[in-house]
């Protein structure tokens, strides 16, 4: 599902991430969760570009119906109030399998190191 960082829901720019997995069970307290799958075929740098976009989208604020502006991803999909509101942005699980020839182990930390300025506290 493609999750722009420009353009809109339905005609996407350039610059946006493309989730493979986009799914909400908000009985489980996950109200959304992207998900980035990855087959070892692509380097840190690229994942690392890859999770640069989806923090592209989720800080993308745009106005709502009802005129009131919030993040994109609200737009489209429920959270609740209270605790987070719009902080948090979704979860990104990064599912590294082991078909490729590379081994994932060897992409792990330069990916960490790419991406700490988004997980680093």
């Amino acid at each position: 599902m493609a999750l722009p960082a420009t353009g809109t829901w339905s005609h996407p720019g350039r610059g946006g991430a493309q989730a493979d997995i986009v799914t909400t069970a908000p009985e489980n307290g996950v109200p959304l969760l992207f998900a980035e799958i990855d087959n070892c075929y692509e380097s840190a740098q690229v994942l690392a570009a890859k999770i640069d976009k989806y923090m592209r989208f989720c800080q993308r604020k745009v106005r709502d119906a009802d005129g009131t502006e919030r993040p994109m991803w609200r737009t489209r999909w429920w959270a609740p109030d209270g605790r987070h509101g719009d902080q948090p942005h979704p979860p990104l699980p990064l599912a590294l399998n082991r078909i490729g020839p590379p081994n994932p182990d060897t992409v792990i930390a330069p990916l960490a190191e790419l991406t700490q300025r988004h997980w680093k506290a």
